[in-house]
């Protein structure tokens, strides 16, 4: 119970000057809880962006808070945070969006590496709220949780997709509420070794994409 008289800045670690960042560049576990007192560490320079171990996750920071995170690996591919920060692109996938805030997830369907995978989810996430939903005047809690329907934010832009192995057409189909198609399927515009997707319209948060070959 004493680490909980321990500064705010110590927290949720509980250990002094444990570097609060050095559990997103490398694995970190508690090795007892019966054990002597942990020796200060030193805190040492924060990287920016701070990469995992595995190179497969990065933040990047800014000095005004709107950071953005990069997830690369073969099958799961992402860009969340604010469209006004530099990030590190996924080998796959890169956005040019006019939300503030945002999430895409590029996801293989079919086991394989987005790169050679034939069926692709697209997430789009930013701002949800039920319908007449309400903040405090604090912005700390909600004054009304609202009710249906579940209002979005769409996400608007265009979503370039890189190294499709040997693609000769994308097509992208948006998705309703059900996981059913909602419209017209929609061809991406290739222009050399990049496929164009335009989101947004209608307004949906994912997609099915099918890559031919």
């Amino acid at each position: 119970m004493a680490s909980y008289r321990l500064p705010a800045e110590d927290r949720p670690y509980f250990t002094p000057g444990f570097p609060l960042w050095l559990p997103l560049e490398h694995a970190s576990r508690i090795s007892s809880l019966r054990g002597p007192a942990t020796a200060e560490f030193s805190r040492g320079d924060r990287r920016n962006p701070i990469v995992s171990d595995t190179g497969e996750l990065a933040w990047n920071l800014s000095s005004q808070g709107e950071g953005a995170v990069t997830i690369d690996s073969p099958r799961s591919q992402g860009l969340i945070g604010f469209g006004s920060a530099e990030t590190r692109r996924p080998e796959n996938m890169t956005a040019k969006l006019s939300n503030a805030f945002s999430a895409i997830l590029l996801t293989s369907l079919d086991g394989k590496p987005i790169a050679e995978s034939e069926r692709i989810l697209l997430t789009t996430g930013a701002r949800v709220a039920n319908t007449g939903m309400e903040w405090n005047g604090g912005h700390t809690e909600l004054a009304k949780w609202g009710g249906p329907p579940t209002l979005i934010e769409p996400v608007t832009g265009e979503i370039d997709l890189h190294g499709l192995e040997g693609a000769t057409a994308v097509l992208v189909q948006p998705l309703n509420g059900d996981g059913l198609p909602l419209g017209r399927r929609l061809a991406a515009m290739r222009d050399g070794g990049v496929w164009k997707l335009t989101v947004g319209e209608p307004a949906t948060p994912w997609y099915a994409i099918t890559v031919r070959r």
